[in-house]
């Protein structure tokens, strides 16, 4: 059987795919927006689309690709490769996404959540490396995670264990697409910063120079970097929340690294530091003096090489 496959990161933005070796090298990449004004079809073609390109990037053609991973944002069924109800991709609900793009390139496919494949990577040739009992958390337009139990990826009865972001913080907040009320993914997440940060420049009128329209976690990290006291009291407090969360999935899980990922970590201190903190200050005496809370080590390709692991089976 060949060593190469191809591993598919499906974003609400984005659609990443990279055709990998059984080292872990990508030797050829590609890309293409996610058309979500498109039906699902046209999604379908434009992970075609990157499939295709990143076997052509990597100087060769798909009859010498093994199989192709892919993944999606959740909630999902790996095991039939459905995607159930992708909150940032409405037009792939149902779809039955392993066996339409089976069919569409003749080879095997398998499906997965996004956040999982993204540990699946980490654990191989990132963060988590040599790491059995390993948690990555993804920060993002929502929270994500993906949980590795003595060396394996943990799926649960249907495909769906570590769903980090849909761990209760807080009993009376507010209602999560879910269905739950004060969920992670409604405090730690990147949306939910820059939600509350919009808040409290309306009702409370901070100094500082940030504004409310085009606000992103970028503009927030440049301006924390800038000392600006209020973009750093939201980096604060959202490193409290996700501090709590933490404390949650390792009592759960007894991993020994969790590793953030995704572009809310990419702010660094400001975010890792009162997460941290507050771990350490409400975790279980005899576990948290032993975890490690690291920033995720291979960016984007995370996703790309754990999809392609999986693929390889």
């Amino acid at each position: 059987m060949s060593g190469l496959t191809i591993g598919v990161d499906l974003g609400g933005t984005n659609t990443l795919a990279g055709l990998v070796d059984e080292a872990g090298e990508v030797l050829g990449r590609s890309g293409c927006p996610t058309r979500l004004d498109l039906d699902s079809e046209g999604v379908i073609r434009g992970i075609v689309a990157c499939v295709r390109g990143a076997a052509r990037e990597g100087g060769t053609d798909l009859l010498e690709v093994a199989s192709v991973g892919v993944g999606s944002p959740g909630p999902l069924d790996a095991f039939e490769g459905v995607i159930i109800s992708p909150e940032n991709l409405p037009c792939m609900r149902g779809v039955r996404l392993k066996d339409r793009l089976e069919d569409a390139l003749g080879l095997p496919v398998v499906v997965d959540n996004d956040a999982n494949l993204a540990a699946y990577g980490e654990q191989w040739l990132g963060a988590g490396r040599g790491v059995d009992h390993f948690l990555c958390v993804t920060l993002g337009t929502g929270v994500g995670g993906g949980w590795i139990a003595n060396g394996r990826l943990m799926h649960g009865f249907n495909g769906n264990a570590a769903e980090v972001g849909h761990t209760t913080i807080d009993l009376n907040g507010p209602r999560c697409a879910c269905g739950n009320y004060g969920c992670l993914e409604m405090y730690a997440s990147a949306t939910a910063m820059v939600r509350r940060a919009r808040q409290r420049l309306a009702q409370d009128r901070p100094k500082t120079t940030l504004r409310a329209e085009g606000l992103t976690t970028r503009a927030m990290f440049e301006a924390a970097e800038a000392d600006d006291v209020f973009a750093r009291a939201m980096f604060e407090e959202t490193g409290f929340f996700l501090g709590v969360g933490l404390v949650n999935m390792v009592s759960a899980l007894n991993v020994e690294v969790v590793a953030l990922c995704g572009g809310l970590a990419r702010a660094g201190e400001w975010l890792f530091e009162p997460a941290r903190r507050t771990f350490q200050e409400r975790g279980a005496v005899g576990v948290k003096e032993y975890v490690r809370i690291v920033p995720g080590a291979l960016g984007d390709d995370a996703g790309i090489l754990g999809a392609a692991r999986l693929a390889r089976g």
